[in-house]
Order: structure tokens, then sequence, then C-alpha cells
């Protein structure tokens, strides 16, 4: 990207104001690419052209993946990231969907916890059924929005989290893809908790 030439000084010294305007400029460059790349994804799930390739998949594995990248962004927040993973044989999935879906539930847990606060991620069975659990003690939600966050673009808007930025499309993607599995996601939460 040519901002990053000038920010880099490839293209000769940059005054301070003029680096902050680039890098502000970048960032929104980033922003809507982010955007660009939920909306081909929403579009792609609700054609039903989100092509799954299922193969013997090791959530366990997906999980700790997941975690390690994310991690620097919790610490940055001082958030623990914590994880309990039952050893189980791998499953037929696709390994790049269930990796979205977790990369968007922890990074949205991330997002709406405040610092110091705990993230949990859980892999065991219910029954005959892989379950897995994405627990924060971060701001909650409100019973009346409960029903609302799977919604394209819906973010909860309140003084604690007026600041948090996004697409609003990480939900509605992963509710997309967990319904293309033929898997269940729900949600419970109080605010505060």
């Amino acid at each position: 990207q040519q901002n990053n030439v000038l920010l880099e000084g490839l293209a000769g010294l940059l005054q301070n104001k003029q680096q902050e305007f680039l890098r502000r400029g970048s960032k929104k460059i980033d922003q809507l690419l982010e955007l660009i790349n939920d909306l081909l994804d929403i579009a792609k799930i609700e054609a039903s052209k989100h092509i799954q390739h299922q193969t013997p998949t090791d959530i366990g594995k997906i999980i700790i993946d997941t975690i390690t990248f994310l991690e620097q962004r919790a610490v940055a927040q001082s958030i623990k990231l914590q994880h309990e993973l039952e050893n189980m044989q791998p499953i037929q999935a696709d390994p790049k969907r269930i990796e979205e879906v977790f990369s968007n539930l922890i990074t949205n847990a991330i997002n709406y916890t405040q610092e110091g606060g705990k993230i949990e991620v859980k892999l065991d069975m219910a029954g005959i059924n892989v379950r897995v659990k994405v627990k924060d003690n971060g701001f909650g939600i409100a019973d009346k929005y409960l029903d609302k966050i799977f919604e394209r673009f819906y973010r909860v808007k309140d003084e604690k989290t007026r600041y948090i930025t996004g697409t609003g499309l990480g939900l509605p993607i992963v509710k997309g893809l967990i319904d293309s599995m033929g898997a269940l996601i729900n949600v419970e939460s109080v605010p505060g908790k």
C-alpha cells in the first residue's frame, strides 16, 4: 500500500502532522477492507456459495491456534485468555469455517470485555455433540438486545461500548456459518456479566 511506503519514509521524511494524517487514512482503509470482506462473506453465506470442504478436523487445535493468534490483542488490553479443552477425536467439518467462527467469537469477546477481564474457551462433549463455550466477564447484554446481536450491522451501544469499533457483521457471519453447518448457537448474558 502506498501509504505504508510514505509512512516508512521511503519517499522522503514526513513531518509529524503528515504522518498522523497518513496513519488515520491507513486505519480507515483497513476498516473499509474489513467491511468489504465481511460483506462478501455474508453474501456468499446467504447465496449458499460458502463452499465447505469437510475433512477430519481437530477442533481443539483450531481453538489453540486461534487463541495464540489473538493472544497479543488480549494481552494489550490486560485480558486473560484461557482455555480448557477436552481431548477428543477429529470430527468431519470444514476447518476454515470452524476457524472463522472461533476467530469471530473470540475477537468479539475481546472487544466487549473491559481491561483486566477474563475470557475462557471451553471444549467438551454434550451427549453426542461437541460443545464449545466462549465465556467472558465483559460488559454483558440486556435481555432486550439478545435476539438482535446476530442481525447484520447491529451493535449494542451504550456508555461503556460506544468507543468499540467494528463492522457489526462478525456475529451474523458466525450465525450464518453455524446454520450452514447444521449446528446450533445461543447466547446467555446479563448486563455487567
